[in-house]
């Protein structure tokens, strides 16, 4: 049992409770029809995000086979899982506005920008940038969408703060892994992805306070 919490520490495992508390009342919010603010386009682009990070964390994983590096291998799977659910109920649920889909146009012109100067997805910092557009835009997105209704009622309170409470043990976790074993290009990726993400869900939970 020793062995095991020493390889798999508490942060690791307040991530992956934080992740159902992040992810089930807002299964639960949308089955009960509870969508004000919400935007489709944050789920569809977080799963987007979520998997270039599960293949980033999988190559620093193999550079340093290590359990730091494993476990955020790890909280990324469960989230890829979670957001295919929310995505699947959320599809006839929550409206899908113009607006989205100029928002969908706007992280594809990013992406292919980024991907022509880093010459395809294959570089970690390729990788890294994709998953800024497709994490971060978005959750700038949902903060306006949240102002233009006039209220965040289909993003529960609880969700807000698991919001913060994987976003952040996530980046130090990223953090001790590039500090553990060697900042490699593909550490450097994930720390670009999460280092955003914590930023614009801070933006999303000013916006959320104040209306």
């Amino acid at each position: 049992m020793k062995e095991f919490l020493k390889k798999y520490p508490l942060l690791f495992w307040f991530q992956i409770i934080m992740a159902w508390f992040y992810a089930v009342p807002q299964i639960y919010g949308i089955l009960s029809g509870r969508t004000q603010g919400l935007t489709l386009v944050l789920y569809v682009n977080f799963l987007a995000y979520v998997t270039l990070s599960w293949f980033l964390a999988f190559a620093a994983y193999k550079q340093d086979r290590n359990a730091i590096r494993k476990s955020i291998v790890v909280v990324f799977s469960q989230w890829i899982i979670f957001l295919i659910l929310i995505v699947i109920l959320g599809f006839g649920k929550i409206v899908w506005r113009g607006e989205d889909t100029i928002i969908c146009l706007v992280i594809l012109g990013l992406s292919t920008f980024t991907m022509i100067v880093f010459h395809g997805v294959n570089n970690p910092f390729s990788k890294g940038w994709l998953a800024v557009w497709f994490k971060s835009v978005p959750q700038l997105w949902l903060a306006y969408t949240i102002y233009s209704a006039s209220g965040g009622s289909g993003l529960p309170v609880i969700t807000l703060i698991a919001g913060h409470l994987t976003a952040i043990p996530r980046l130090g976790n990223v953090v001790w892994a590039g500090y553990r074993g060697g900042w490699d290009e593909p550490t450097q990726g994930l720390l670009l992805g999460e280092s955003m993400n914590v930023l614009t869900w801070l933006v999303v939970t000013i916006v959320w306070l104040i209306y």
